[in-house]
């Protein structure tokens, strides 16, 4: 006779454990979320490879911002270094475009100031001044106060709430203060005149008018200036700042020696990316490519190889070939230095042509960093690619935790369907061992 019932056997049950269910289990975990899973770690291998190469295109974008037309800052074109001799004036430039070469000499024969008055000895600030009225004329404006309600230290305070006027309580002695009264800005439009009525603040008195106001006077350059303030800006962007009378110059040349330079860090730079597509995109005799998916990348660089290769100036007659900039066999670019430092010397303007531009016909520079500064706006190409990375990326993982849950939720429904058939088949085998044994006995 068979031993138990349907072959199980008394043991029969036992088979239906944690060691089945787990076996079975992991084959269906790795037939369903195996393939999830590479997935997942291919699109996080092509989204750390796309942030790579960003990185490398930033910087890029900061290497050309020097050729750019339309920088904030000075290009590389327009740097210049200064002499200068003297120490009458200082010289600067926020922006140095518009500075022609050549010497500038300035002569300085006053310096503008403010008009400041200073009143009586003061012993107690915080004294009432008494009845009478204050009147201060600077410009064309004029203030009067009746200083019956007023403390030095409150007429003080009232006073500085005029832009014109600065004001202050100033310690001169052991117990003892003045008043002093300033024009706010220097030179003969912001003279002053003080009137008091009924009071004595000394103000009228000519020993307390301590300084006048007074105009710079110079000569720039054979033409004489008469203003109010210490600082000539001229048209040119050049800051002239007035320090003490005397005689001054500074010299402007063209700083050229950054070009070669800046030219070289770019090609470095474009062939680092270079080197970044061609690994990640069409991997090597060792590794297969990263991104295989790699069409928005090669538009990006395409774009970029034929701003570098297109042709310049305002008759198209410029290009980078001419210049000592070629590409090699691998698409590397290569910068021929002497050519580059000839051409700087005997064909300045062309160069210029061709890196920066004109508002009608930019150059590589201003071309490249206007395209490099859109990859990464709100709806450029590296943006919206490596959206389309992370969406991928949230997908699969909400794939993945949803397959894991079945997986789990399906798992548990039969390990407790295990438990109750292991119920039955025992007290199956329970019944079958009875009537075994009772066959047994009437034999």
């Amino acid at each position: 006779m068979a031993d138990g019932i349907l072959g199980l056997g008394s043991t029969g049950s036992v088979d239906l454990n944690d060691e089945l269910l787990t076996k079975l289990k992991t084959a269906e975990s790795t037939a369903k979320l195996d393939p999830i899973t590479a997935n997942i770690e291919e699109t996080e291998a092509v989204i750390v490879a796309v942030n790579e190469i960003e990185a490398v295109m930033l910087e890029l974008l900061d290497l050309v911002e020097s050729f750019d037309l339309f920088t904030t800052d000075t290009n590389a074109f327009n740097e210049v270094y200064a002499t200068t001799s003297g120490t009458s004036v200082s010289f600067d430039a926020t922006d140095t475009t518009n500075l022609a070469q050549g010497t500038i000499n300035v002569s300085v024969t006053q310096l503008a100031q403010k008009d400041v008055y200073q009143s009586n000895l003061i012993s107690d600030v915080d004294a009432k001044i008494g009845s009478g009225e204050l009147s201060i004329t600077v410009g064309e404006d004029t203030y009067t106060f009746s200083t019956s309600s007023y403390t030095y230290t409150q007429l003080a305070t009232e006073l500085n709430t005029y832009s014109k006027l600065d004001v202050a309580l100033e310690q001169v002695s052991d117990g003892s203060y003045r008043m002093i009264i300033k024009s706010s800005e220097s030179g003969l439009s912001n003279e002053l005149s003080i009137t008091q009525t009924d009071i004595d603040l000394g103000f009228e008195e000519e020993e307390n008018h301590v300084l006048s106001a007074q105009n710079l006077l110079a000569n720039i350059d054979g033409i004489s200036y008469d203003l109010s303030s210490n600082t000539v800006t001229m048209k040119s962007g050049l800051v002239i700042s007035a320090l003490e009378t005397g005689s001054s110059s500074i010299s402007l040349q063209k700083d050229t020696s950054s070009i070669i330079t800046s030219i070289n860090d770019i090609a470095d730079k474009y062939n680092e990316l270079v080197d970044l597509m061609n690994t990640y995109t069409l991997g090597d005799s060792e590794t297969t490519a990263v991104i295989s998916d790699s069409s928005i990348l090669k538009t990006i660089m395409n774009t970029v190889k034929n701003i570098l290769f297109d042709s310049y100036g305002l008759e198209n007659e410029e290009n980078v070939f001419k210049y000592g900039i070629t590409f090699d066999s691998s698409g590397y670019m290569q910068i021929d230095s002497s050519v580059l430092a000839t051409a700087i010397s005997e064909n300045f303007e062309d160069l210029k042509e061709l890196f920066v531009g004109y508002a009608e016909k930019e150059g590589i520079g201003t071309r490249l960093k206007t395209y490099l500064d859109s990859l990464d706006s709100l709806d450029g190409l590296l943006t919206t690619y490596k959206e389309k990375l992370d969406n991928d990326l949230e997908t699969l993982n909400d794939d993945h935790e949803s397959e894991s849950e079945k997986l789990d939720e399906k798992y548990e429904q039969m390990a407790q369907q295990f438990a109750d058939y292991t119920v039955i088949i025992t007290a199956m085998e329970n019944s079958f061992a009875s009537l075994k044994a009772i066959i047994d006995s009437e034999e």
